[in-house]
């Protein structure tokens, strides 16, 4: 590895960049403890359905969505049409498309729960079992199976990414719902693309690339800051974003970020927010939603509240 090369692999290190600890180690295992107590807690207190297949016909492993619902809705109640939901949080995790599951990350669903909202958690098969383009084609799929169910309700989906969650939720704007699934763009309540990266080309000469396998020509037609105004469903371009990243998260972040959120600004989305949250670095900032307190969790079930 060259030095240029260390220097990208290092302002794509995340865990490198909190101001909370200096030990990059430390820090991921903190962040992964912190996820998997709340999901753990999610699992045991929450009525939820889990492992629900997206394609029974294929074996890819985690292609499953977890449900979490809130207290007062009975078992016998799950996923039918009688519970009095208008909003669904959709969550699909990070973990550079090769780490982290469902397990881990469920953590806002008690939140969402004493909101009375529902939560669906997105799985997908990671890296190096995948390539990248599989990755993106079975969360669409996933969010296929939410919408349908959405649809029954009359509720509209919110949904959140988070670092390559975040990507992954970007490039569902880049499909025509109405087109492909005959399914309507007023179903679609908003967008929440936490600490995400939107150009992935920086990323091909980094280690995190190594089970991605991605070459410059396919990193780039999976970026979607490189995807020109006609890829976009123009229907969505009234649907709110919020672009959030924290204020030491990696400066490559901050830019990724601000860039993105300008280019959607750019070829016509009208409610685009770019914001940095102050005082929280890539992990924390995602980590707020396991609480109602927090800046992030407030914005999120304001936004999810507004008529």
């Amino acid at each position: 590895m060259t030095t240029e090369d260390a220097d990208i692999d290092h302002a794509y290190s995340p865990s490198r960049w909190s101001h909370r600890i200096k030990d990059p180690v430390e820090v991921i295992k903190m962040h992964t403890e912190t996820l998997t107590k709340a999901s753990h807690s999610a699992r045991t207190h929450l009525p939820c359905l889990l492992n629900c297949s997206v394609d029974a016909e294929t074996s890819l492993p985690d292609h499953c969505i977890d449900f979490y619902f809130p207290s007062n809705i009975k078992t016998d109640s799950l996923l039918n049409d009688t519970i009095a939901a208008k909003a669904i949080f959709v969550y699909i995790h990070g973990g550079y498309w090769q780490f982290f599951s469902r397990n881990e990350s469920a953590f806002m669903a008690q939140t969402m729960s004493d909101a009375q909202i529902p939560t669906a958690v997105v799985g997908y098969p990671i890296a190096p079992y995948v390539e990248m383009n599989q990755i993106v084609q079975c969360v669409e799929q996933s969010l296929v199976k939410i919408l349908r169910w959405a649809e029954k309700l009359s509720a509209k989906i919110y949904i959140c990414g988070h670092s390559a969650g975040a990507h992954l939720a970007s490039t569902l704007l880049l499909v025509n719902w109405k087109a492909k699934y005959n399914i309507d763009h007023q179903r679609f309540g908003g967008f929440f693309l936490i600490s995400g990266i939107y150009d992935l080309v920086p990323l091909v000469r980094t280690d995190i690339n190594q089970p991605l396998r991605m070459t410059s020509t396919s990193a780039k037609n999976l970026s979607p800051l490189f995807r020109p105004q006609e890829d976009y469903w123009s229907e969505l371009k009234n649907v709110p974003i919020l672009c959030v990243h924290g204020q030491y998260d990696s400066p490559s972040f901050h830019d990724q970020n601000r860039q993105y959120g300008a280019y959607l600004e750019q070829i016509g989305f009208t409610r685009v927010q770019t914001i940095q949250q102050d005082n929280f670095d890539h992990f924390d900032v995602i980590e707020q939603l396991g609480k109602q307190d927090q800046p992030l969790t407030s914005m999120v079930l304001s936004l999810m509240n507004t008529p």
